[in-house]
């Protein structure tokens, strides 16, 4: 085992998830590939490769390995028995046949942004975009809305953690880069109830979200609608949508309280 004593980690586990990560990234990969990554010797790798294969969680065709069938179903429990997603995946449904919109369902986990579940309504676009993006990880909560309603509800001193831990990277030219203009903007996204990525992840996409919490006040997550600008149009964002969201986020949060007592 290595690190101090609230950080003790088993290398080798390490080493097995880096080449899980490796994997997803890459597709497919040989041992020498994976063990130039990693800096691992091919023995090492192989040796890791085997166990992963026999356990169902790497397939091998030729030289060439890639992620196995048999994450799915450790991805599909991990979300089944989430609280958030048995109380707000009615309400995502809702969202994305009502709006014909991306409806998304996004939680926080160590400071980076995990889908739990999607649905793509008769009008979504981007749908390839979304697929993929849920394949990995977001590290940035600054540009996105569900991101934005999340850290709402976070302390000041965790909201400066993940903004140091993750940065603020500029996506495009509408999005916010500075700590300071961030927190005025959460200040408006918890007084309103809803945050808005206007253009701040990608050009032309607009989205809205709003944060999912117990009756604590913990925040477990955010719903958003997404869609391009020419149908999400501002004055419809603070009209219609904005209230559509919040009442899904209201249902959701009456639901989890149900589910957790």
């Amino acid at each position: 085992m290595t690190g101090g004593a609230e950080t003790r980690t088993v290398k080798s586990v390490e080493n097995a998830f880096e080449i899980l990560e490796y994997l997803r990234d890459a597709n497919e990969a040989t041992v020498s590939e994976i063990a130039d990554h990693s800096r691992l010797s091919p023995g090492s790798v192989h040796t890791h490769l085997a166990t992963l294969k026999q356990r169902g969680y790497v397939v091998q065709e030729g030289d060439e390995y890639r992620l196995g069938p048999l994450l799915l179903p450790l991805g599909e429990h991990v979300r089944n028995k989430s609280p958030i997603y048995q109380a707000a995946a009615e309400q995502v449904e809702r969202l994305a046949e009502e709006t014909g919109e991306c409806a998304h369902l996004v939680v926080d986990h160590d400071g980076r942004l995990v889908t739990l579940y999607e649905e793509f309504g008769e009008n979504a676009v981007g749908t390839e975009y979304h697929t993929r993006k849920r394949e990995e990880p977001i590290e940035h909560h600054h540009c996105t809305a569900v991101g934005k309603s999340i850290l709402s509800r976070l302390p000041e001193e965790r909201v400066a953690d993940i903004l140091d831990r993750h940065g603020m990277v500029q996506r495009t030219p509408n999005t916010i880069t500075t700590t300071s203009a961030l927190l005025e903007e959460l200040e408006t996204v918890r007084e309103q109830g809803y945050a808005v990525n206007d253009e701040e992840q990608m050009v032309g996409i607009r989205a809205v979200g709003a944060p999912v919490t117990t009756s604590g006040g913990d925040v477990l997550g955010a719903l958003s609608v997404s869609g391009p600008t020419s149908r999400l149009r501002a004055e419809d964002v603070e009209s219609s949508l904005a209230e559509e969201i919040i009442r899904a986020t209201n249902i959701s949060e009456v639901n989890v309280n149900t589910i957790t007592e």
